[in-house]
């Protein structure tokens, strides 16, 4: 068996002149030496964690850390909501995920990947899910964070639309995004949606039907990935009468691929 590769590194640079920046500055000022001793502890953490991850969802995990930096919960908090908003650490990841990741860090280590021939770990994405996962393997939990990459980017641009809001995202909306990534790649995904969004909220188109998420990605109201795929064609389908078309409110009477095929001969 193939030994694992690990994603951490046994140093991080500092500088000597280190306690002069902006960070450190403020995160003395504010709280002494433990914002000075926190800062670098947290770092040191942060270096020897796999894939330089720490998840606070983790109970465990945020004990562990304030034991390391010798602060209580609150004294914690408040450092680390500090340093969200001087972007040392990403506010978005800590915010929605507790979740610690600094993009300057693992940027100032990115020769130890490339002398490992490795690429750099990448920025997790946030979840609203608060489950942790229990896998050991490193390559299980990147298959893992892939694929909640792929329900959130959808459920949240599809949020960001303002079709119909969704408050959380589902089990069933998640196998809706499964189905619908068998045959169309995310992007051409999101850009179906985008292009259901300017119809279906443009006054001079007839249409205005509002599906949910599910709904839209659900064959059983029709292919409306490859309806909404190309918006020249769209808008060609759902113009109002002008556009010399008669098809029923709520449903267009030909897909892309038929508008496609009929250039050249009068439509139906």
């Amino acid at each position: 068996m193939a030994r694992p590769q690990k994603q951490t590194v046994d140093y991080f640079p500092h500088d000597a002149k280190a306690s002069e920046g902006d960070t450190l500055t403020i995160l003395q000022s504010r709280f002494g030496n433990d914002g000075y001793a926190f800062w670098f502890k947290l770092l040191e953490k942060i270096s020897s964690s796999e894939n330089h991850i720490i998840d606070c969802r983790n109970p465990l995990k945020w004990q562990l850390l304030l034991a390391k930096t010798s602060v209580n919960d609150e004294r914690g908090t408040a450092i680390i909501d500090l340093l969200c908003e001087l972007e040392a650490i990403d506010a978005q990841l800590w915010r929605e995920s507790r979740i610690i990741w600094c993009q300057k860090l693992v940027d100032n280590i990115a020769d130890v990947y490339k002398n490992r021939n490795r690429p750099v770990p990448e920025r997790p994405i946030s979840t609203t899910d608060n489950s942790v996962s229990s896998a050991d393997n490193p390559q299980t939990k990147l298959k893992e964070t892939k694929l909640n990459n792929n329900y959130i980017l959808i459920f949240k641009l599809w949020n960001e639309l303002g079709i119909i809001s969704h408050k959380k995202l589902t089990g069933d909306m998640k196998r809706a995004i499964n189905n619908a990534r068998k045959d169309y790649s995310q992007e051409e995904i999101g850009q179906a949606m985008r292009n259901y969004a300017v119809i279906v909220k443009g006054a001079e188109y007839y249409f205005d039907h509002k599906w949910t998420l599910v709904e839209f990605l659900s064959r059983r109201h029709s292919n409306n990935i490859e309806r909404f795929l190309d918006l020249e064609v769209a808008k060609s389908n759902f113009r109002n009468k002008e556009a010399g078309r008669g098809a029923h409110r709520g449903y267009p009477e030909k897909t892309t691929q038929e508008l496609k095929d009929s250039i050249g001969r009068p439509l139906d």
